[in-house]
């Protein structure tokens, strides 16, 4: 159940980011464990033209990629006995040469890789080299979070080494059993015209429309285990119910019970960063809203993008927004992050 005067103050909150740009416009999602309230606000284009938001938009999901579809489909293959957390990403990977870095250091950012590479002038085998060839730093090893799209990127090529497709079994085992029949890695022709479109891209030199905004993911196709995920608010209420239903959703186990608890279990205690399995937990470290229960889970994308989940007291709020239109240069939305939280979880009884 919402609570009405503070859907509205939400509401008005949002409206107002709109109006001074920190973000063009914002589609959000307040959700409970039976009910689920979804708006939309401003404007999904500003340049060239100005165009309005619609119900409908898909939108570049950026890094929520990394637990909507990697973490998942990595506890999914878990669940399954096909790996389990300590197993070594070099005995799923040959080319990988690091003989310590598991799974679960990939997906709490403990592994020692670095955060990023700079793939401006490669091509994808080039920056599969580069991944491959990234160096995981023994004084980071298991002492230090250091959040990183190699580590993520490694997860794809696990998850598809083991599947043989990251894009399909994600596709068969995620979306279609959660109705996301609008989620997707490179939209088709009919699906770009309903993405917002996110930043002036200066290496393809145009805005970007459709296509995955995260460079790294272009570089490799539009299908990478840490960014190129498209989505929208409907598709991710689905997603977010199964995980208040503690993995159920229309009946349906998607994840176990025991999965949903281990992911938002704290993994990383005693370092400088709260993470669980693939996602932010709530600690010492990270608050990420004054009135989240002891078992919330959160994460963000680059293109503005977020999911926040009290798992105790069964809330969600999701935020979608393309921040980034028409340049990255606006970054007003990090630093508003918790007091947009603190509104929404507390508009739902």
């Amino acid at each position: 159940m919402f609570i009405e005067d503070r859907v509205e103050y939400l509401e008005n909150y949002i409206t107002n980011l709109c109006g001074n740009k920190t973000f063009p416009g914002a589609t959000l999602v307040l959700m409970d464990e039976k009910d689920s309230y979804i708006k939309h606000f401003g404007k999904s284009q500003l340049n060239p033209s100005e165009v309005y938001l619609t119900e409908n938009a898909i939108y570049d999901l950026a890094s929520l990629t990394k637990v909507v579809s990697t973490t998942t489909s990595i506890m999914m293959l878990i669940e399954r006995g096909v790996l389990h957390l300590d197993t070594l990403v070099s005995d799923i990977l040959p080319r990988y040469k690091n003989n310590r870095v598991t799974i679960k250091h990939l997906l709490t950012h403990t592994s020692g890789h670095d955060a990023d590479i700079d793939c401006k002038e490669m091509n994808k085998k080039q920056l599969t080299d580069a991944v491959y060839n990234n160096k995981a730093n023994d004084l980071r090893f298991e002492k230090q979070v250091l959040y990183s799209d190699i580590g993520f990127i490694l997860l794809g090529f696990v998850i598809d080494t083991l599947t043989g497709s990251y894009e399909k079994f994600a596709e068969e085992n995620i979306f279609k059993p959660l109705n996301m029949t609008n989620t997707c890695f490179n939209p088709k022709d009919d699906a770009k015209e309903l993405c917002v479109p996110t930043e002036f891209c200066k290496m393809r030199n145009k805005i970007i429309k459709g296509i995955v905004h995260d460079e790294k993911s272009y570089v490799l196709g539009g299908v990478a285990g840490h960014a190129g995920l498209f989505s929208t608010a409907k598709d991710l209420s689905n997603f977010t119910r199964m995980f208040l239903n503690d993995g159920e959703f229309n009946g349906q186990t998607i994840l176990s019970k025991q999965t949903i608890k281990l992911i938002s279990k704290l993994h990383t205690e005693g370092l400088d960063d709260d993470r669980g399995l693939g996602w932010w937990v709530k600690g010492k470290n990270a608050v990420l809203c004054d009135f989240a229960g002891d078992r919330t889970i959160y994460h963000s994308g680059f293109t503005g993008t977020s999911i926040i989940m009290d798992l105790e007291s069964k809330k969600s709020f999701i935020l979608l927004t393309n921040r980034v239109h028409p340049s990255r240069e606006s970054t007003k939305l990090v630093s508003l992050r918790r007091n947009i939280h603190n509104i929404a979880l507390t508009s739902i009884k």
